[in-house]
C-alpha cells in the first residue's frame, strides 16, 4: 500500500487555515471599517490589557521565540528613547505562534502590535479584519516605503498597507566544504538545476547524501524564475518537479519525502556532516551554528534554470503589524516605525544576524561583522524576487500543489496526474 498517510500530514495546514475564519468578526475590516468588541472569554487569555497610566501609554508587542533576543533589544532601545510610551514584550513558542496569534486577535485581548511571518499570512489577517491599515500614518510620517524594494508589495492588499517590513531573507545553496575538499571537486558555485541534480547523484554513496532539499516549497526553482502557481502553463514548475522526482525517487541522492516527514529537522540533518549540499534560507547564518556542526559550512547562490541569470533567487520578508483592536494605533505605529524604518532599528537587526529590510551601509557592515561564514556576500549581491505570488488565495494554492505533488512523489499516481489534479483544484480555488 502506498504511503497516502504522507498526504494527510500536509492537510493539517488546511485545518490551521480554517482558524482564520474566527477573525472576521473582530477588528477593523480590510477597507478600514470599525473594530469589533472584545469577547470576555478571550480577554481571560490575556488579562494585561493595554491601557494608559498617567502620561505613559503601555503597549503590548508579541513576537515568536526565535526572535526573543532581537525583539527584547528593539523594545529596550525604543523604551530608552521614549518619554510617553512603554512597550512590553510577550513571547510565544515558535510552533504555537501563528495559531495563538489568530486566537488572541479574534478576541481583541490587548494586542497592539506583533510580528507577522510573511506577506501571505498578513493578507489573510488583513482580509479578515484583524489588522489596522497603515497608509494614513505612513503618509503623516512622510515615509518612503520604496526603501524596502519589491518586498513592499507583499504587505498590501486591496490597495492598503498593513505591515512594515522588518527583516528579509533569501534562499541559498549550502555546502559542506570539508566533504568537497576531500572529494577534490570544485565548490558548487553558480550551478544550474541540471548541474546540481547531476552533481548530487554523483556524490551519493551508502554513507553520504548528495544533498537535502525540504518540501516546504515545491515550486522553488520555478518561482525563482518568476513563474508562480497562478501561471497557466506551469512549464518551469513541471521541470522543477521532475528534478524533485530524481532527487527523492529515481537517483535517491536526497532523503525522500517519506524520510523527511515527522520530526525531521533540516539543519540538524545537515549538521551531522553526512550531506554534501542543502537548500535553505539565509536565516541559517543565524540559526545553524546552534547545531554545532563539526565542519566548515559555506553558502553559494541558489541554482537556476539555464535561461535565468546566475545569482537570481527568491525570498520573503517578515513584517510588524498593528492589531485592528489596538487602543493606541498611533503609538504602536511609532514603535514599529522605530523598529522597521530607522538606522537604530536596522542596526539591532544586523547585530542579531538578521538582514534588516530597512538597510544601510552601516547595518550591512554590522551584519557582516556578526556573520563570518563564507558566502555571506551572496545575501546582498543576489537578485531576490518574491517566493510566493500575490494572489490572496496563494497559500491555498500552495497547499493544494504540495499535496498533489507529494502524493505523486510517494507513488500514489504519476506526476502528470498530480499536475492535472492540481489544475482542477486551482480552477475551483480561483473561481470562488
Amino acid at each position: 500500500m502506498k504511503l497516502k498517510k504522507v498526504l494527510a500530514l500536509l492537510t493539517v495546514t488546511m485545518a490551521m487555515a480554517m482558524t482564520i475564519g474566527m477573525i472576521g468578526c473582530a477588528g477593523q475590516t480590510a477597507d478600514g471599517g470599525e473594530a469589533g468588541k472584545e469577547t470576555p472569554d478571550m480577554a481571560e487569555m490575556d488579562n494585561q490589557e493595554t491601557e494608559k497610566t498617567g502620561e505613559i501609554t503601555e503597549l503590548k508587542f508579541y513576537e515568536h521565540a526565535d526572535n526573543e533576543k532581537l525583539a527584547q533589544e528593539l523594545v529596550d532601545a525604543y523604551n530608552a528613547q521614549s518619554d510617553g510610551v512603554k512597550v512590553s514584550l510577550s513571547i510565544i513558542a515558535n510552533d504555537d505562534y501563528d495559531d495563538k496569534m489568530k486566537v488572541l486577535l479574534s478576541g481583541g485581548s490587548g494586542v497592539d502590535c506583533f510580528w507577522v511571518r510573511g506577506g501571505s499570512e498578513m493578507r489573510q489577517l488583513a482580509n479578515n479584519g484583524a489588522l489596522y491599515a497603515l497608509d494614513n500614518l505612513i503618509e503623516a510620517n512622510n515615509m518612503d516605503t520604496s526603501v524596502y524594494g519589491n518586498i513592499e508589495e507583499s504587505f498590501t492588499t486591496n490597495e492598503k498597507t498593513y505591515g512594515l517590513c522588518s527583516s528579509k531573507s533569501c534562499w541559498l545553496l549550502w555546502y559542506n566544504k570539508d566533504l568537497f575538499d576531500a572529494s577534490g571537486l570544485d565548490y558548487p558555485i553558480n550551478l544550474t538545476w541540471e548541474e546540481y541534480t547531476d552533481l548530487a547523484a554523483s556524490l551519493k554513496t551508502d554513507e553520504l547524501w548528495g544533498g537535502v532539499v525540504p518540501t516546504w516549497t515545491m515550486n522553488l526553482g520555478a518561482s525563482s524564475a518568476g513563474e508562480y502557481l497562478t501561471d497557466e502553463k506551469l512549464e518551469k514548475t513541471r521541470r522543477y518537479a521532475d528534478y524533485m522526482e530524481k532527487w527523492y525517487v529515481t537517483d535517491h541522492s536526497h532523503p525522500s519525502v517519506e524520510e523527511m516527514t515527522g520530526s525531521f529537522a533540516l539543519s540538524s540533518f545537515f549538521a551531522q556532516g553526512k550531506t554534501y549540499m542543502m537548500l535553505n534560507g539565509d536565516w541559517a547564518f543565524q540559526t545553524f551554528p546552534d547545531y554545532n556542526p563539526q565542519f566548515t559550512w559555506c553558502a553559494a547562490p541558489l541554482p537556476v534554470f539555464e535561461d535565468v541569470e546566475s545569482g537570481t533567487t527568491v525570498g520573503s520578508a517578515a513584517c510588524f503589524s498593528i492589531a485592528a483592536n489596538s487602543k493606541h494605533p498611533e503609538e504602536a505605529f511609532d514603535f514599529i516605525k522605530f523598529c522597521c524604518y530607522s538606522e537604530e532599528g536596522a542596526k539591532i537587526f544586523a547585530e542579531n544576524s538578521a538582514v534588516p529590510a530597512y538597510s544601510s551601509e552601516a547595518a550591512i557592515e554590522l551584519y557582516k561583522q556578526n556573520v563570518t561564514a563564507p558566502g555571506v556576500e551572496y545575501v546582498f549581491s543576489s537578485n531576490v524576487g518574491l517566493e510566493k505570488g500575490l494572489d490572496n488565495n496563494y497559500d491555498e494554492l500552495n497547499t493544494a500543489f504540495n499535496e498533489e505533488i507529494t502524493s505523486a512523489l510517494v507513488g500514489n499516481f504519476s506526476m502528470d496526474e498530480g499536475f492535472e489534479n492540481f489544475k482542477r483544484r486551482r480552477e475551483e480555488i480561483l473561481s470562488r
